[in-house]
C-alpha cells in the first residue's frame, strides 16, 4: 500500500481490512487453541495429592477436607491478576464459611515472608507454601489457576485467570 496525500483509495482501506481481519482471526485462532490445551491438560477425577505447609507452620492436607467442597486456588504474589483476585475470593470465603479455602502461593517465598505479603494482600483464607511436585501434578501452568473439589475429593470445575465470587458461586454450585 502507497502512502500518498490525502484520502485512502477504497482498495487500500479493503486490503487494510482483510490484513487485519487475518491478524484478528490469527489471534482468536491461538488463543482458542491455548484455552483447549489447557482445559485438556488440567487434572480431572480424583484430586491429586496435596499436603503443604501453611504460612501458620502447620500443615494443611486435602484428605484432611475430605467430606467438604474446597476452593484450590493457585496464586502468586508476583501475579498481578493474582493479586487482584484475593480481595474479592477473601470476601467471598468470609460469606461462605462451610466451604474451605485453600489459597497456594507459588514461587512466593516462605514461612514469616509469606505471611506478611498474604496479610499486606489481605488474604483471609488458608496460604500453603507451593512446592514443585504439587504444581506438576495439578497441572498448574496459568496463574491464577482455580478449581473446586467436592465432598467426594472429586475436580468438580477448573477455571484458569482471575476468579470473581460470582464465578465461585457458579462453580460451587455446580460442585454440589
Amino acid at each position: 500500500m502507497a502512502f500518498r496525500r490525502g484520502a485512502l483509495s477504497f482498495g487500500d482501506v479493503k486490503r487494510l481490512l482483510q490484513d487485519w481481519a487475518l491478524a484478528i482471526g490469527v489471534a482468536l485462532a491461538l488463543i482458542a487453541g491455548a484455552s483447549f490445551f489447557d482445559r485438556a491438560n488440567r487434572p480431572s477425577g480424583e484430586a491429586p495429592a496435596l499436603e503443604l505447609v501453611n504460612v501458620a507452620g502447620g500443615t494443611t492436607s486435602l484428605a484432611g477436607l475430605h467430606g467438604k467442597v474446597v476452593v484450590v486456588n493457585f496464586w502468586g504474589t508476583w501475579c498481578p491478576p493474582c493479586r487482584a483476585e484475593i480481595p474479592e475470593i477473601s470476601r467471598w470465603a468470609a460469606r461462605h464459611p462451610a466451604v474451605a479455602v485453600l489459597g497456594v502461593a507459588v514461587n512466593s517465598g516462605s514461612g514469616a515472608a509469606l505471611a506478611d505479603a498474604a496479610g499486606r494482600l489481605g488474604v483471609t483464607y488458608d496460604v500453603l507454601e507451593a512446592d514443585a511436585q504439587v504444581v506438576d501434578d495439578w497441572k498448574v501452568d496459568v496463574f491464577p489457576t482455580t478449581f473446586v473439589i467436592g465432598k467426594d475429593g472429586t475436580i468438580k470445575a477448573a477455571r484458569s485467570g482471575r476468579i470473581s465470587g460470582s464465578d465461585l458461586d457458579r462453580l460451587v454450585d455446580q460442585a454440589g
